[in-house]
């Protein structure tokens, strides 16, 4: 009985350890991870500092539409030769879609930029017949007015910019009004491919205009664009269908903006890590790190 009894408290003594082993294991695991993450984050605020270097340097001060256009299309992809490390960045026009900002102008002088802004929402918001436009529509404009952004009502800790509301600020006003009007059709609309998020830019970077706002301005079916219509020949489709640029010379810029949202993708040791900045006149914005 007493060789039972040893035997038993034995295997119970075994049974803790390897249960504590396997916790201290996973603690370590876990521990080692977070300092993976904690260094790549640091690596890609450095890779951040040398890509805006370089973006300075390749573009200028004042850029050429051929020069937007080579950073538009062609991907820069980075390497080590003993293939430790490489990396890969990708940059798309920021600045040519309708400023978000612009449904705020109602009480400016700024009329032309505050109807389109607000002729491109009823037009998405009649597209998915979303059930309260016009509580949408004030989220919004209170979210322009703040300083500060909130969540589900609840106003946020993340300070920004008066009048600017980055895509991320805008997603919570869509979650925010999902739950309150139960309106699931919210996410249905494409936001993105005709408003701009998080620049204070007034102009439109016209030989770059997305396909879809391209459309909305001029009437046209979109397929039609899409099939026709190339980065950096605006007047060359417009001319095709008989229009003309100066139809909205007060909305398309008359110089190439240095303006567009890159992101980089990277491996940094055994992990892949990557994050996204605005790149802004020179300067660079709203970076946001991620890891895969």
């Amino acid at each position: 009985m007493r060789s039972a009894v040893t035997l038993l408290i034995t295997l119970s003594v075994i049974a803790t350890m390897t249960a504590l082993m396997g916790v201290m294991f996973k603690y370590l695991d876990t521990t080692r991870a977070k300092a993976e993450v904690k260094a790549s984050m640091i690596q890609a605020n450095l890779l951040n500092a040398d890509i805006a270097q370089f973006l300075r340097q390749i573009l200028g001060k004042k850029p050429s539409k051929g020069t937007m256009q080579t950073l538009f299309e062609t991907p820069l992809a980075l390497s080590a030769e003993s293939g430790e490390f490489s990396m890969g960045v990708s940059c798309q026009p920021l600045a040519n879609r309708v400023n978000i900002s612009w449904l705020g102008l109602e009480e400016s002088k700024k009329q032309k930029e505050f109807s389109l802004a607000n002729s491109i929402f009823e037009m998405l918001a009649d597209r998915v017949n979303l059930r309260d436009a016009q509580m949408l529509r004030e989220k919004i404009i209170i979210a322009l007015a703040e300083s500060h952004s909130a969540t589900f009502g609840v106003a946020g800790r993340i300070n920004k910019k008066k009048g600017i509301i980055s895509f991320k600020i805008f997603q919570q006003i869509l979650d925010d009004y999902r739950y309150e009007a139960d309106d699931k059709r919210i996410y249905r609309i494409p936001w993105q491919k005709y408003f701009s998020f998080g620049i204070s830019e007034q102009k439109i970077d016209g030989d770059f205009v997305s396909p879809e706002l391209l459309a909305f301005l001029y009437d046209v079916d979109l397929s039609v664009v899409r099939e026709n219509y190339e980065w950096g020949a605006l007047n060359a489709f417009l001319s095709d269908i008989g229009e003309s640029r100066n139809t909205y010379k007060w909305l398309f810029s008359d110089k190439a903006l240095a303006i567009a949202r890159c992101r980089a993708s990277y491996s940094f040791r055994k992990g892949s890590y990557g994050f996204v900045f605005n790149y802004m006149d020179r300067r660079v914005d709203s970076f946001e790190f991620f890891s895969n």
